[in-house]
């Protein structure tokens, strides 16, 4: 019984914690064009106007600054 425990709490592990960090950058979205985040492309990371034209585009709503 407990090793079925265990496997069910694994199984949910990694939707709860992406669910988590969802919340969590929604409410903390990156304000600055980065490596990490984003529509990463060389085109698209040239200006903050770029940046913003392709977050709305592909719909990365934290973006839209």
């Amino acid at each position: 019984m407990g090793f079925w425990v265990f496997m069910m709490f694994m199984d949910l592990l990694i939707p709860f914690t992406m669910l988590g960090f969802g919340k969590y950058f929604i409410k903390n979205a990156p304000k600055e064009i980065n490596m990490v985040f984003g529509y990463r492309t060389t085109r698209s990371m040239r200006n903050k106007d770029t940046w913003n034209l392709n977050s709305r585009i592909i719909g990365n709503k934290d973006c839209l600054c």
